[in-house]
């Protein structure tokens, strides 16, 4: 290409001179590449992919008397994830930290005849845990209500107890999942349900084992209070096949998996001046404020079952644990939702 120059000696014309090269570097750039040229990765930036499970446990120890057990260490406590030991990661001593309580109410008609003591037993819970926890109300019977909603007030606490009044028919299941996902609403990172009922369920919308199901999944301890009479109970001045039980099979089943207690508070609620309803909701409120946290990461994930078991053993003393029962390894399976 020949370019003119002026009397100095200097290209012509720079701009066209630019423009030119310009173009010769679109050129070279727009040049197809051969088949035969693998493509360019040395900049590609990795991808790394990581699969973490943490495993958190709520563990209660108490003694032959059944009273909490303070002053423990990580090394007392041994953790097995389908029969394999786990190495405890993370160990708190959770003694006297806040909790976010609800507290489940059968106000079903049998009640009619429990609920004044019940009502005193509750307000002695709530004066009893430690004043930062806040709590939350929810009365069941045909329907399940939210009577009062997260507050560390006892007085509105009280309150709200105060108002209960029992009539319709129960139902227990619906109560325990509509509570479940409350309970996500609490401030404090422990959390427990106490559930307070007198019978069977008899008109929740799911069965007992969608809501099991549910509490594994919530990983929230379920303490339930089973009170009955027994023989016909709050149902002897009618006429007909009525009794007055406990499904003590169906509280069990949500606070063996979840590491909660179920009472069963059958006969006279009075005995040698003791009232039991009183005491069972003071063994609760004891074992809230005296909890250790035991966290892990399984050992193998691979190939595991969907439902993982855990047992949770002391190395030593003549003491007793409850933790949750194991866990689900994947999502739910989609269907019906859950109220």
């Amino acid at each position: 290409m020949l370019i003119r120059s002026n009397q100095d000696g200097h290209p012509a014309n720079r701009a066209v001179l630019c423009a030119v090269l310009l173009l010769a570097q679109l050129a070279a750039v727009a040049k197809p590449r051969s088949s035969q040229e693998p493509p360019r990765t040395e900049h590609a930036t990795p991808t790394i992919r990581v699969d973490v499970s943490l495993v958190n446990l709520t563990a209660t120890v108490i003694d032959r008397d059944g009273h909490p057990v303070p002053g423990l260490e990580r090394d007392d406590f041994i953790v097995y994830e389908d029969g394999v030991t786990q190495g405890i990661a993370v160990f708190r001593n959770d003694e006297d930290l806040p909790v976010s309580v609800g507290i489940v109410f059968d106000t079903s008609g049998s009640m009619v005849d429990k609920i004044d003591d019940v009502r005193d037993a509750t307000v002695h819970f709530v004066n009893t845990i430690n004043a930062a926890d806040d709590v939350f109300i929810m009365q069941f019977s045909t329907r399940t209500l939210l009577v009062q909603d997260f507050t560390a007030d006892r007085r509105q606490l009280r309150q709200a107890v105060e108002r209960l009044r029992a009539r319709g028919s129960t139902s227990l299941y619906d109560a325990i999942v509509k509570a479940l996902k409350h309970i996500r609403n609490g401030r404090h990172q422990r959390k427990a349900l106490l559930v307070i009922t007198d019978g069977n369920d008899t008109s929740s919308e799911v069965d007992l084992q969608q809501a099991v199901d549910f509490a594994i999944r919530s990983e929230v301890p379920i303490y339930c209070l089973g009170i009955g009479h027994g023989g016909r109970g709050s149902f002897g001045h009618l006429e007909g096949a009525f009794r007055d039980t406990v499904d003590v099979d169906a509280l069990r089943a949500f606070s063996n998996v979840t590491g909660g207690r179920t009472f069963v508070l059958q006969g006279p609620h009075h005995k040698r001046g003791v009232d039991q309803i009183d005491q069972a909701c003071q063994q609760v409120a004891a074992e809230l404020r005296q909890q250790y946290t035991l966290t892990y990461y399984p050992t193998s994930t691979k190939g595991s079952p969907l439902y993982r078991r855990i047992r949770v053993k002391m190395r030593t003393g003549n003491f007793r644990v409850r933790a949750r029962d194991g866990y689900f390894a994947s999502p739910p399976a989609t269907g019906t939702p859950l109220p």
